[in-house]
């Protein structure tokens, strides 16, 4: 295969993903998806909030810090002008992230977790739309993102010296 052909058939698979992830999106297997995701993430996340003094939300917000500085890397990288809308698309989640990741009761989190699982389970079609047209630095934004909404609730009590309490949040 010549790459000219390759380069057009990974483009119509990427395109072929966007479509995909919005299907999911309107016809609500995202949620599945992404709470597969979440799932598979958690141990992971779980034995870092372990080690970590930090709240969910906290580590949230540096996850999304690490996405904006990604995204602001693939832009400049890549000379996007598309990155510059990502880049400030990322700034202005980053209060609603927190905000959907302050609940540190398990119980309590389930509620939010619907939400954050269909945005996740959106994500990972659009992840892999960007692998595929090797946009790896937007690629690994977007699963800074997924990661952040990911954090597992509960790890507050599991800190030794750290009292359970509400994260505050502020606007």
């Amino acid at each position: 295969m010549t790459p000219a052909v390759l380069n057009l058939l990974t483009s119509t698979l990427a395109v072929g993903l966007v479509v995909v992830a919005f299907a999911q999106l309107v016809t609500g297997r995202a949620l599945g998806l992404g709470s597969a995701l979440r799932a598979t993430l958690e141990p992971v996340l779980r034995s870092i909030r372990a080690s970590s003094p930090l709240s969910r939300s906290e580590l949230a917000d540096r996850t999304m810090l690490v996405a904006t500085g990604l995204g602001a890397a693939g832009t400049v990288v890549q000379r996007s002008p598309a990155g510059v809308v990502l880049v400030a698309m990322l700034l202005g989640a980053r209060p609603l992230v927190r905000r959907a990741t302050r609940e540190e009761h398990k119980l309590l989190a389930v509620a939010s977790s619907f939400s954050t699982d269909l945005v996740v389970g959106f994500y990972i079609p659009m992840t892999l739309a960007q692998v595929l047209v090797r946009s790896y630095l937007f690629a690994a934004s977007m699963a800074a993102v997924m990661v952040a909404l990911c954090w597992p609730a509960g790890g507050g009590e599991a800190v030794p010296g750290r009292r359970w309490q509400l994260d505050p949040v502020t606007s």
